[in-house]
Parts: C-alpha cells; sequence; structure tokens
C-alpha cells in the first residue's frame, strides 16, 4: 500500500511539471517525493521514456507530456507492465463504466451549456449534470462500501439523494449545491427557463468546478486532460429575474415556484459563503479621471444624469494574459540583472505566497494552469533590485523541499 501511494506521489510530481511545462532532472522528482534518485532513474529507463517522460536538451533534463491524461489506475499499470493478465473484479469492472459514463455526461453537459443555439441549453445542463454526478457518487460508493450498496434490490439502483448521504456531509457545500441541482431538476418545467441562466450559472459553475475536483481525487486526473478548458467557464452576468416578467411569460404558478426558489438559493448562497455552493459576481469601483475609462459613472446634484451601470466581464487573457513559461520569458526581456528560470520562479512564488489565493491580480487559477498578470511580471523584475530577494527566495524554498522530503520519508 504505501510503494502505491509513492507512486501516485510520484504521478502527481509529473502531473505537476507537464502542467507548468517545467524541465526536470532526476534530482527535483527526488526532492518531490519520498524515492530515491536511482529509484527515480530505473523509473524513467524501464518503465516511462518514451511513454509520458521525454528526454530534453542536456543531460538528465526530461519533460512530462501525457501524465495528465492518465489516472492513477493508469499510470500504475505504465509502472507494472507485467505480462501477466491483471484479475479484474466486478466492483472494479463497474466501477470504470460508470465513470466513463459520467465523464461523458459531464462533457455533454458543458457542450449543450455552451452552444449559444440551443434554446434549452439551461434544462439540458442540469439534466446531464446529474446525472454526471449520480453516476460518480455511486462509482465511489461501489469501491468504498461494495456493490450491494449502489442497489435497492437487484433491478433498481439508489438515488442520487441517497448516494450523497452516504458520501458527502450533510452541511457540506458541495452537497448543497448537488441538492439544489436535483431540486432544479425535479422542477424543471417551472425553473429551468432561459431568464434564470444569468442567477443559475453561479450554481452551475461551482457545481463544475466541484465536479472537476471529485473526479481528480477519485481518478487522480483532470477529466478534462488535453482538450481545451474554454467551455468550463459558465459565469454570465444579467439583471436580476423579475417575478412579474415570469408571471406574464410563464403564468402564475411559474412565478411563485420561481420565487421561492430564488429567495432559497440567495438564503443558502449567504449561509454558505462558499465557492464550492455559487460563484459570486463581484464589482469594484475606482476613482478615474477620464470618463471614457470608468465602467460605472456616477453623478449627484439636481443636474446630475441618471445612473447608468456598465458591467464588464473579465477577460484572462487581457487581466492575466501570461502562462508560465510567457512570464518568465517577460521576466528575463525586461531585466539584465539575472537569468531567471524555472526553479528561481517557483521559490519566488512560494516565499511570497503568490498561489496562496487562487485568484489574485497578481495570479488567477481556475483551470489548472496558472495565469499572471502585467503587475506580476513589473513586481518580480521590480523586486529583483533588492538586495538579496532572489537569494532569500531560493534558500526558502530549498528549506521547504528538503524538509518535506524528510518529512515523507520519515512517515514513509
Amino acid at each position: 500500500m504505501v510503494r502505491k501511494n509513492n507512486q501516485i506521489e510520484l504521478a502527481e510530481v509529473l502531473r505537476e511539471f507537464e502542467t507548468n511545462g517545467i524541465i526536470f532532472s532526476t534530482d527535483m522528482v527526488s526532492d518531490r517525493t519520498s524515492y530515491p534518485k536511482n529509484t527515480i532513474s530505473k523509473y524513467f529507463n524501464e518503465k516511462l521514456i518514451g511513454k509520458c517522460v521525454f528526454q530534453s536538451t542536456g543531460r538528465n533534463k526530461y519533460t512530462a507530456e501525457g501524465v495528465l491524461e492518465l489516472s492513477n489506475e493508469q499510470f500504475l499499470d505504465v509502472l507494472r507492465q507485467s505480462a501477466k493478465p491483471k484479475l479484474i473484479t466486478l466492483e472494479k469492472r463497474l466501477h470504470d463504466k460508470l465513470i466513463e459514463r459520467s465523464l461523458d455526461g459531464f462533457t455533454l453537459a458543458l457542450e449543450v451549456y455552451n452552444r449559444p443555439s440551443l434554446k434549452n441549453r439551461v434544462e439540458a445542463f442540469t439534466i446531464m449534470m446529474v446525472n454526471a454526478w449520480e453516476l460518480l457518487l455511486k462509482a465511489e460508493l461501489l469501491i468504498s462500501d461494495g456493490y450491494s450498496t449502489i442497489f435497492y434490490s437487484k433491478e433498481r439502483s439508489i438515488s442520487l439523494s441517497d448516494a450523497l448521504k452516504k458520501r458527502i456531509e450533510e452541511n457540506d457545500p458541495v452537497r448543497k449545491n448537488i441538492e439544489k441541482l436535483i431540486e432544479l431538476r425535479d422542477q424543471a418545467i417551472h425553473l429551468l427557463i432561459p431568464e434564470l441562466q444569468p442567477q443559475l450559472s453561479r450554481l452551475f459553475q461551482a457545481t463544475v468546478l466541484n465536479y472537476q475536483t471529485r473526479y481528480r481525487n477519485e481518478m487522480g486526473n483532470a477529466p478534462l486532460s488535453g482538450q481545451s478548458v474554454g467551455m468550463l467557464s459558465l459565469v454570465i452576468d444579467g439583471p436580476e429575474t423579475e417575478i412579474a416578467v415570469i408571471q406574464k411569460q410563464y403564468g402564475e404558478l411559474t412565478a411563485e415556484v420561481v420565487d421561492r426558489f430564488m429567495k432559497s438559493f440567495t438564503s443558502s448562497s449567504k449561509e454558505c459563503d462558499s465557492n464550492e455552493f455559487s460563484i459570486p459576481i463581484d464589482y469594484r469601483l475606482a476613482l478615474v479621471k477620464r470618463k471614457d475609462k470608468s465602467d460605472v459613472s456616477l453623478t449627484v446634484g439636481e443636474e446630475g444624469n441618471k445612473a447608468v451601470i456598465i458591467h464588464k466581464t473579465v477577460d484572462l487573457d487581457i487581466s492575466h494574459p501570461f502562462h508560465t513559461k510567457e512570464a518568465i520569458i517577460l521576466i528575463n526581456e525586461n531585466q539584465n540583472l539575472v537569468n531567471i528560470k524555472t526553479g528561481a520562479f517557483q521559490a519566488v512564488l512560494h516565499k511570497h505566497k503568490v498561489k496562496v489565493r487562487k485568484k489574485s491580480d497578481l495570479h488567477y487559477d481556475i483551470d489548472g494552469r496558472p495565469r499572471y498578470s502585467q503587475k506580476f511580471i513589473d513586481w518580480f523584475v521590480k523586486s529583483l533590485s533588492q538586495p538579496n530577494w532572489l537569494k532569500l527566495s531560493k534558500a526558502s524554498y530549498q528549506y521547504f523541499l528538503i524538509n518535506n522530503r524528510n518529512n515523507k520519508k520519515a512517515t514513509g
């Protein structure tokens, strides 16, 4: 069991290197895992080279490619490379089928939601997403508690609500999020209407991110590894739903159901206060000298104009346009004090806790691939002129890596 956990730890390190485009050595991998350098070299030379690890320029330099697409079990199979067929139990066979169907449902939910011509995409997304969650949680139950736990009888499997009770704590925001999706599905005729999309998109965005995390915990790899992740962004802005308009369009009964649901949703959002339940839409006010540079125009007095508010969606290609490789290149182009490499870059991130928050004006991470802003580049370049700034960052990171490796070996 310990050996298996160590091998999964190796997979996680290689996934991180692949995500960030890092060229690494066996020493770097050894520092991040419980394996000595010789064992890493043996794994590379005998099992991984040419499959998901490839030699780069220079001696003992490698790149990872394709590890993100492998689940933990698939990665372990690559390391085993046994000629003997592996015995697959009934539970494992059904587990893999459920996971496969769950992923299909998740992908289809995203595809239909992002199809502009589809008028009922809110309804289609909800139904497919609920189905994806049901299959994923039942797959988890199958492995954790056995075949019989996912069935009421030989011909009828348990409901998603019962699977939720078995797998996720009652007050967990993830569970509350899924329960709201179930409520939407069950009241589809009243609640799954296009007018509610701006509000529901906050719930949908949270459930997509929750699913990604849950899937990765179960399988090791991200559900959309190697594919475009642009369709993961579901939040859209829009006006609050007007019940009078709903009543006029769909009738009094639908308006009453929508009103109750939206009040319950707002109350639950405040109570949970968690991005795992719903994603908030935040706005900021800033004082600017030029009127044409403002998003919000404020005036006072009798001659003041009626306030007009214009909401702008944040475009990551504008606010945080640089991935790791691009950021390092720009930092080196804008100063000649030192040639920054990947190790030094990561040391600065760790020392100054740039990645502690997934979203900031310096760093943004929503799909597992970090992005950096121009402000981050400027801050990094300016900080390099401070005496010992980079040296202290490297020393702090090196101490962290050594201490982390020693702790792992002590507990391994």
